[in-house]
């Protein structure tokens, strides 16, 4: 009898101390951290494909979400948990693809992660100059600029459909060279509704509003209502990639709302090359600039 109650108590504390784990691995990845595995060189050479990052969410804030249910109409309810500190310019930041059901409205998509380094803040004004990014009033370098470079001394042997970038609309007369200045929507700044910024900031209003949006006699409509100006909810983002010819980032899918901001890419945890398979132990923990 006092056998069994010995076994009996060891299963009890191992199924405590499995549960115990498993816990503390929730409250881990809900609240301070999570890993990811990245497939692509548009972070070169800051991060490689195969390079297993950790993002780490407690600068920034995580997201706690309370449901999961997915519609069109609508991101999955959350609540954000304040951060230590804030995103800064040349952060490398985490987050969510901002297309789940076509490129014509924003929505998160949680199956999607994306890895890019942050250019343009809440309030910033971003320009592209030469193919240099600039933020009006900072002298500044922004992003990888030996990307930079490159891009430039490639100029005239790019295909058309990389060169056009930012404001896919010829009235703008806009590539990935020259662009801008482009606001970058801050909570509670407001634009006026110009037909000029209707083109530059529909998607932000809709993915805001979920309203029907639309520009009519050069007047901008949000449910049939007219408006001549509009306050924005969200802060926005404008992330880029530093291998800069070849980079899915905001000058082709647009500016990233706060809400599919996961964390900050802090350190390589481990590194595998994709084509030979071995470790690159020289990546192992190093920390992500």
């Amino acid at each position: 009898m006092k056998k069994l109650k010995s076994i009996l108590k060891s299963i009890i504390r191992y199924v405590l101390y499995i549960l115990l784990s498993l816990l503390l691995a929730l409250v881990i990845r809900l609240f301070m951290c999570n890993f990811y595995a990245v497939p692509s060189d548009s972070m070169e050479p800051a991060i490689l494909p195969g390079d297993f990052i950790l993002a780490n969410k407690w600068i920034y804030g995580a997201r706690i979400f309370t449901g999961l249910k997915f519609d069109r109409n609508s991101d999955p309810p959350m609540i954000h948990v304040p951060g230590f500190g804030r995103i800064k310019r040349n952060d490398v930041v985490v987050f969510n693809f901002p297309y789940r059901y076509g490129w014509d409205t924003i929505r998160m998509n949680l199956e999607t992660v994306f890895v890019k380094r942050c250019i343009g803040l809440p309030g910033d004004s971003v320009s592209a100059v030469g193919g240099f990014y600039r933020v009006s009033g900072l002298a500044d370098t922004l992003g990888y600029i030996p990307g930079q470079y490159r891009l430039l001394h490639h100029r005239f042997t790019l295909d058309s459909s990389i060169i056009k970038a930012v404001a896919f609309d010829q009235s703008f007369h806009w590539d990935v060279f020259d662009f801008g200045p482009f606001y970058i929507p801050a909570a509670g700044s407001a634009i006026a509704l110009t037909p000029e910024n209707f083109k530059l900031y529909r998607k932000q209003i809709v993915y805001e509003t979920r309203a029907v949006v639309r520009m009519s006699d050069s007047a901008a409509y949000i449910n049939d209502t007219i408006r001549r100006d509009y306050t924005f909810r969200s802060n926005w983002y404008f992330m880029a990639g530093d291998k800069v010819m070849n980079s899915q980032d905001s000058r082709y899918i647009g500016l990233i709302p706060e809400a599919c901001i996961i964390g900050e890419a802090s350190r390589i945890m481990t590194s595998k090359d994709t084509y030979t398979e071995k470790r690159r132990w020289n990546r192992f923990l190093k920390r992500i600039k």
